[in-house]
């Protein structure tokens, strides 16, 4: 029995025919196409990520509780400290090991975070009071500009250092210390309590001198002492202790010599003090101010009457 086709099934096979002649073949088999390469890709990724993290991640497990102890307990990468201390300041620090150090006006001292295995190295530039723990195992160095080095292994005492002095000095207040140099001669010689070692910068030359302690170290309790001392060594340690340039006019200034101990006065205070006891005047120039908005140092000429 065949049945005729109504008007409704005739519509609805020339809609279909219609949809179907609107189909591109080729575009939509390159769409798929395309999802299907972007589906593999993903996978691929994907699993190129997790074979990598299986690869990785031992090896990080490794060196984070294997190598890294090893290599931080050898010393490898040890970051240093710097201290500075700024003018009219004394400066005090506590190393790694627990020593204590005050640092004079205008020094800087540069020590590891944690000592080596071996010894315990600092570098210092200018004045330090030195109150080094004691340890039997490990030496403890002072490395001064020009080579000079300062070993002990428990003790106390002052190295002045300043890169502008003609000599370095090292004091000792308690225990014992070697002063070694590598310019020069190259001498080393062993200190005692209240001894000086003297090094001459220009020769090499080292020399040991009985020392006033409380001179020598007075400075890191705040205290100026002077006992005989010629004006030009006062005007270089008044130049560090208030940031100033200090001119001495005349060969005759040299000559002059105080007995005397400052401890809360003012430049212009000590200068005056000065005054009184020798025919010498003074001026302070007053600061400048430059184009980069910083200030110059104060001037301050010394003269004989």
């Amino acid at each position: 029995m065949i049945e005729k086709e109504t008007p409704d099934s005739l519509n609805y096979l020339l809609e279909n025919y219609e949809k179907q002649k609107t189909i591109d073949a080729a575009v939509d088999w390159e769409q798929l196409h395309k999802r299907i390469i972007s589906d593999r890709n993903r996978r691929l990724f994907f699993n190129y990520l997790r074979n990598t993290a299986a690869i990785l991640l031992p090896l990080f497990l490794a060196y984070q509780y294997a190598f890294y102890p090893i290599l931080k307990k050898s010393g490898s990468a040890i970051e240093t400290i710097t201290i500075t201390s700024a003018p009219g300041m004394v400066t005090k620090t506590i190393l790694p090991d627990g020593s204590e150090v005050w640092l004079n006006a205008l020094s800087s001292l540069t020590y590891p975070q944690r000592f080596s295995e071996k010894d315990r190295t600092v570098q210092l530039s200018g004045e330090a009071y030195f109150k080094v723990v004691s340890d039997k195992k490990h030496r403890f160095n002072v490395e001064t500009p020009q080579k000079m080095i300062v070993s002990a292994y428990g003790t106390e005492f002052n190295v002045n250092a300043y890169e502008s002095d003609e000599n370095y000095e090292v004091t000792l207040e308690s225990g014992q210390v070697e002063v070694s140099s590598e310019i020069g001669s190259k001498a080393t010689e062993s200190l005692v309590v209240d001894e000086k070692a003297i090094l001459h910068i220009s020769t090499g030359n080292m020399h040991v001198v009985t020392a006033d302690t409380y001179v020598e170290t007075a400075w890191k309790d705040g205290k100026m002492v002077f006992r005989r001392e010629k004006l030009v060594k006062i005007a270089e340690k008044l130049s560090r202790k208030f940031g100033v340039d200090i001119c001495l006019e005349g060969d005759r200034l040299k000559e002059y010599e105080y007995t005397a101990t400052f401890t809360d006065e003012t430049l212009e205070d000590i200068l005056d003090l000065l005054k009184r006891s020798a025919p010498i005047t003074y001026s302070i120039c007053k600061q400048k101010q430059l184009n980069n908005e910083t200030f110059t140092r104060r001037e301050v000429t010394i003269k004989s009457q």
